[in-house]
């Protein structure tokens, strides 16, 4: 029984779903899913999560991804990446490093992103690229995601009709780096499309450590667990508190509702977590009482680690 996250290095090719479903097989268990989801053209770092860290699912989507990505602009899909129909052409003229820097730094901090045609979110119970499948008219939700950091990458290249320069992005979660490739074409007034991606970081993992399917596979039991991230290592960067009273101990284990006044000097930064541990093992996850200011309540628990 493994508890934990492998950071794996998913290939082209493969939905998500493929990789956790490989995973169950290679690791010989049922409770494992994974952290978001990566197209089967995309590759780059996909965590997945076993055991009781399936658990932290939401704690971990809710962190920054980082991508490379290739924007070409002169062309835009229906899809908004090189997978499409093309719906738009338009012949570019050579750019100045200083008009696509500005372009593409214009869409850094907080802005309203319309979530692409061809995606999974749902309108209405029924999901946006089942309208477009079948040519239906349907209103695309608009989203505020965060782009906390976007560069230029590279040289900008021009084969006399499309211009293409790469981008390294870190973002927010449900950022669509399809639509941000058009969005940096729409500040220069041109068609764009996303031609290439690899995601590079994820839920705090890069591409340095994760591990293939392949190479996973190969490897003993024993050995596969030196690829493990457990999950005291995920939440390490939330408060950690060691209990030692055994009064404490008995509410935490029994998932009960606490007062703050009790640990005060563990909560006075309000955006983090309090992990209580036994021996050195997590055993419980508490947060801020949505209603209740002077209450935690739980958010996970630990049963087997």
């Amino acid at each position: 029984m493994y508890n934990g996250v492998f950071p794996i290095f998913k290939e082209k090719g493969l939905t998500s779903h493929d990789v956790v479903y490989k995973m169950r097989k290679i690791l010989h268990m049922k409770k494992v899913g994974h952290t978001g989801t990566l197209d089967p053209e995309v590759t780059g770092v996909l965590p997945i999560v076993v055991g009781e860290a399936t658990k932290l699912t939401e704690y971990m989507q809710m962190k920054d991804k980082s991508y490379s990505a290739e924007v070409t602009l002169g062309i835009a899909t229906d899809t908004e990446d090189a997978h499409g129909e093309v719906t738009d052409t338009r012949k570019i003229e050579p750019l100045s490093d200083e008009a696509v820097d500005q372009a593409v730094r214009s869409l850094i901090g907080e802005y309203h992103q319309q979530v692409p045609l061809y995606s999974s979110v749902k309108v209405d119970g029924r999901k946006l690229y089942e309208y477009a499948r079948r040519g239906e008219p349907v209103e695309r939700p608009v989203k505020t995601v965060y782009i906390r950091e976007v560069e230029r990458t590279g040289e900008i290249v021009s084969d006399g009709s499309t211009v293409k320069f790469n981008i390294d992005v870190t973002c927010s979660k449900g950022t669509y780096i399809r639509t941000l490739a058009v969005d940096i074409g729409r500040a220069l007034g041109v068609p764009a499309h996303m031609s290439g991606l690899i995601r590079t970081a994820s839920c705090g993992f890069n591409i340095d450590d994760t591990v293939t399917l392949d190479d996973l596979r190969e490897l003993e039991d024993e050995k596969k667990k030196d690829c493990l991230q457990p999950v005291k290592d995920i939440i390490s960067e939330e408060n950690l508190l060691e209990i030692d009273d055994e009064n404490l101990l008995f509410k935490v284990q029994h998932g009960q509702k606490l007062m703050k006044s009790d640990i005060m000097e563990m909560v006075s930064q309000k955006d983090k977590y309090i992990v209580f541990l036994k021996h050195g093992k997590p055993i419980g996850m508490y947060h801020q009482h949505p209603q209740k200011e002077d209450e935690l309540k739980p958010y996970k628990m630990f049963n087997r680690l």
